[in-house]
């Protein structure tokens, strides 16, 4: 019996070809609803669908910027991609990006006179643990109470936000910057500028290391089976023995570790310092770009670089054009939306298990 079952998961989390076309449909709508709005809004439509669509591809410059833009999207959608794989939902990215940096930020001035390694490892494993020790505490809530970590991750996600620009602008403010931003991380601490003028550094290669590993613990080990098999049929994974309860602790506490680690490349590769506001959303994008992705952490690259494209292509529509950057943020709203609707018929009674998770 289990025998069988487990070979009808194996077929359950490959990507099916109806749910890679619906998703395709689904992106297209959406960018279809795009052009219609810049149809609509702008008094040369033209020019402003080449600017928003073709122009970011026509300049290395903004070619560059487009995969530095996806760097930190890449950690939020296999954070996601972790946490609903296994059946858990972890809705508080946004904040776990922002805490993390101010940790990190804060032991990497700290720590500063010490060996540049010893430095910035510490840093990798404080923002790490930072991040995890937010989302687990979900987790754990889950484990113990059966809190709805949905709720829980969302609530905390939300206080330290909050918690993280109050730092910012009073006792981690650097006030001599006139800004509300923590102090600045010395140079030998950031990442190298790969090609220069534009933001590509040295922590894309970060990402794809975090790829590999993120398929290798999923795809290649007893606990990541486990996982997937949990997120694909929780019943079956319960009447196999398999602990749900710290199995979800452990998939929250990686979760929120990639969402810290996320605004941690950020810091150290693009601004320096924690700014209020540094994330554009980081967090609730990578909701969608593990649902495009679905779930595989091999298709959270391309994802990632759809969004950052959409980004980048607004930024440089809103000065070669007479459209603002607020497009960006409606298409990409529209594809998250568009995408979670489709997403959501896997939880409606009877379609439980049939999207690859």
């Amino acid at each position: 019996m289990i025998k069988v079952k487990e070979k009808s998961l194996e077929l359950t989390m490959k990507p099916t070809r109806e749910g890679l076309l619906s998703t395709l449909f689904a992106l297209g709508i959406s960018l279809l609803a795009g052009i219609i709005i810049i149809l609509v809004t702008s008094n040369s439509p033209y020019e402003a669908i080449t600017a928003f669509f073709i122009s970011p591809l026509r300049s290395s410059y903004f070619l560059l910027n487009i995969i530095t833009g996806a760097i930190p999207l890449v950690f939020t959608g296999l954070a996601v991609a972790v946490a609903f794989g296994s059946g858990n939902y972890n809705l508080g990215l946004e904040g776990q990006v922002y805490i993390s940096a101010i940790v990190g930020n804060y032991v990497a001035i700290k720590l500063a006179s010490l060996h540049t390694l010893l430095v910035l490892s510490l840093v990798f494993i404080f923002s790490f643990l930072t991040g995890g020790l937010v989302a687990g505490f979900s987790g754990l809530m889950k484990k113990v109470n059966g809190t709805n970590e949905l709720i829980s991750s969302l609530l905390l996600g939300n206080a330290f936000v909050i918690l993280s620009d109050y730092l910012v602008e009073g006792p981690f403010n650097d006030f001599q910057s006139g800004l509300a931003a923590s102090p600045r991380i010395p140079e030998n601490l950031l990442f190298t500028k790969i090609a220069p003028p534009s933001d590509l550094h040295t922590g894309i290669f970060f990402s794809l290391i975090t790829i590999t590993l993120v398929w290798l613990l999923l795809k290649h080990t007893n606990v990541g089976y486990y996982m997937k098999l949990t997120g694909s049929s929780p019943k079956f994974a319960f009447y196999s023995g398999i602990g749900i309860g710290k199995l979800s602790v452990f998939a929250m506490f990686i979760s929120g570790g990639l969402a810290g680690l996320a605004g941690l490349i950020d810091l150290l590769g693009v601004h320096g310092r924690v700014v209020r506001g540094f994330s554009t959303g980081y967090g609730w994008n990578g909701i969608a770009v593990a649902l495009i992705a679905r779930n595989n952490p091999l298709l959270v690259l391309p994802a990632a670089l759809l969004f950052s494209y959409l980004n980048v292509g607004a930024q440089v529509a809103s000065f070669e054009a007479d459209i603002t950057p607020e497009i960006s943020r409606i298409i990409q709203a529209l594809i998250f939306f568009l995408i979670t609707m489709k997403e959501l018929r896997g939880f409606l009674p009877g379609r439980r298990g049939k999207e690859w998770v």
